[in-house]
């Protein structure tokens, strides 16, 4: 029999699987593992044949599928906004037929490692969040993770190399954390604890940032949108004169360096370089210094 077939046990897993060989096309296993590596997103040729076999695959396996899809059925379409919508509904077709496949497993054989009750307390950081897992998997008897992906409620979600990585620190999803919850059997107290803990992690804001660099991306905005609307009041008014522009130009700028504050003024004066063929330090030195300041007329040039 073909292996490809063999696993198709269920109407659900049925359709995922004609959806895969269309995805596929003519690549081999070993060119459609070579053109993921190329996309940053590296599966095994074995991850990938797998998908066809004994368990159902993972959802970053099914994007793998589309994207190989989307380069050999869209290879001749120059419209690339069409390019990306056809590809990302037949991705979300893909995601969809697994999701199905997954609803409709047959119910496997309980696992056989005793259900966590460990409640955590207030967590609040990765570090925290990573001991509190252990705990859990310690509690659970230090099921291997090969046995951990093997259950049920881990097919389509996680792989056992997903879940070797979130015991040893890398951060969890919030889909991934709640599966693996799951194939742990986690009492409703335990995962509820540990999901309250994830939100409390990635709800905490971002430091403020304090490269000029960050500051001059956030002042030349504020610019670029003033120079829109005065362009567009002078075009109102008709007037397309040179000096009306050199005026409005000046007027501009006079009020975006009257708009920064003091440390705005000081990271960007403390800059390297200003962007690439936009001298910002030397308008500022030109603005800040220039004749005629009193009068809030340009000076002459």
């Amino acid at each position: 029999m073909n292996r490809r077939t063999a696993a198709a046990s269920w109407p659900e897993r049925e359709a995922l699987h004609d959806w895969l060989r269309k995805a596929q096309g003519e690549l081999t296993f070993a060119r459609l593992a070579k053109r993921s590596a190329q996309a940053g997103q590296a599966v095994s040729e074995q991850t990938l044949r797998r998908a066809f076999e004994t368990r159902l695959p993972t959802e970053k396996t099914v994007r793998i599928y589309a994207g190989a899809w989307g380069e050999w059925a869209l290879a001749n379409t120059r419209d690339e906004a069409g390019r990306a919508a056809a590809r990302s509904a037949f991705e979300a077709c893909g995601l969809e037929l697994l999701a199905r496949a997954v609803s409709a497993a047959p119910a496997g054989p309980a696992p056989s490692w005793p259900p966590p009750t460990y409640v955590p307390g207030r967590i609040a950081k990765w570090t925290s969040l990573t001991k509190a897992l252990k705990q859990i998997h310690e509690e659970a008897g230090q099921p291997s993770a090969r046995r951990l992906a093997a259950s049920p409620k881990a097919a389509g979600r996680l792989s056992k190399s997903t879940i070797r990585n979130i015991l040893n620190g890398k951060h969890p999803t919030f889909e991934q954390l709640t599966a693996l919850l799951e194939v742990y059997g986690a009492s409703p107290k335990t995962t509820n604890g540990m999901l309250a803990a994830y939100w409390r992690i990635v709800a905490v804001p971002e430091p403020p940032a304090v490269y000029p660099c960050a500051v001059v991306e956030r002042a030349e905005s504020e610019r670029e949108a003033r120079l829109v609307q005065e362009e567009a009041r002078l075009r109102y008014r008709g007037i397309g004169s040179e000096a009306a522009a050199k005026e409005a130009d000046w007027r501009r700028l006079e009020r975006w360096v009257d708009s920064l504050s003091d440390e705005e003024l000081a990271a960007l004066n403390q800059q390297a370089a200003a962007a690439p063929g936009h001298d910002l330090r030397g308008e500022l030195i030109k603005v800040r210094d220039r004749p005629g300041e009193a009068s809030g007329t340009p000076p002459a040039s």
